[in-house]
């Protein structure tokens, strides 16, 4: 296992639920927030926060549904829900401005909340997280709203009657995500799973997360709520895309909302980059991050 100091932990009342946040690094430096995916946890930021944390105050919150932080209620995980959970964590914590990295879910939550509150975003990075699948999907084969709502709707109810997987030792949780994550090696898939998991009363494993959390409701597929939150997001923005990843570049006219832009991609990297591409993504994500606040100072 990696030898992480642990980080802070602290917790965010929003009034109906907890929200886990992780800290590193020193609480007066520039802030960074860094918004893990779907079934994922803040503690897979462990190998980007540490580096981070000598320059920035590192915050990493585990979503509404996942990691140590309280379920949402039902239908609770539509994306203005995760947008208004940011916003409370960095009011809660007193933060004006901050840069932010997100990965896949966790990016496109930060896309709206920068393209809703531009002034508060200094820098972004994107993993992944222009184009979640259902936007995707919705832009390739459009399927009317009332159908789609239908067809989320019977999802929920046929979700609710299914038990939570269990495994019976964290070695069979470790292999199970090993199966998923082909390319990832066995220290990354330990530390992740090692923080992934809670041990069942009836004894053994079951991940964190609400599997509810999983299917995203139909408000969600909007492309042109999409595109009006990239056209006004007013900070440089970095996304970074793998090659080898089953996730597509979204198109040029959509890419092109963005007015400050790079994109990079890593060779034979898949969706989990920042972890099968760790120094390579480091690299460019602190010289991405050196440049654009640099260029803050001294306009």
């Amino acid at each position: 296992m990696p030898d992480f100091a642990e980080p802070r932990s602290t917790f965010v009342g929003t009034g109906t639920r907890r929200l886990h946040v992780a800290h590193w690094g020193d609480p007066k430096a520039p802030a960074i927030i860094l918004q893990h995916g779907m079934r994922d946890h803040a503690r897979s930021w462990d190998w980007i926060a540490r580096p981070l944390a000598e320059r920035f105050h590192v915050i990493a919150p585990d979503l509404r549904g996942h990691g140590d932080s309280d379920w949402g209620e039902p239908a609770g995980y539509t994306m203005a829900a995760f947008v208004l959970d940011l916003t409370d964590i960095v009011a809660t914590l007193g933060i004006e401005q901050f840069a932010f990295v997100g990965h896949s879910l966790g990016g496109a939550i930060g896309l709206r909340f920068a393209g809703a509150f531009p002034e508060r975003v200094a820098a972004f990075c994107g993993i992944e997280c222009i184009e979640l699948p259902i936007v995707r999907d919705e832009r390739r084969e459009p399927v009317a709203f009332a159908r789609r709502l239908r067809d989320w709707t019977q999802t929920e109810q046929s979700r609710r009657l299914r038990t939570a997987r269990s495994y019976a030792t964290l070695d069979d949780a470790r292999a199970r995500m090993a199966d998923g994550q082909e390319t990832l090696d066995d220290e990354t898939v330990a530390h992740v799973v090692q923080h992934a998991v809670l041990a069942d009363p009836d004894g053994g494993w079951r991940w964190k997360y609400d599997n509810a959390a999983r299917f995203r409701p139909p408000d969600d597929a909007d492309g042109s709520d999409l595109d009006s939150c990239l056209a006004a997001i007013d900070c440089p923005v970095l996304l970074a895309y793998g090659e080898a990843s089953w996730i597509p570049l979204p198109p040029a006219e959509r890419l092109a909302k963005l007015h400050d832009r790079r994109v990079v991609t890593f060779p034979g990297a898949g969706h989990w980059l920042h972890h099968q591409a760790r120094a390579a993504f480091e690299f460019e994500l602190h010289s991405f991050l050196h440049s654009s606040l640099e260029s803050q100072v001294h306009a």
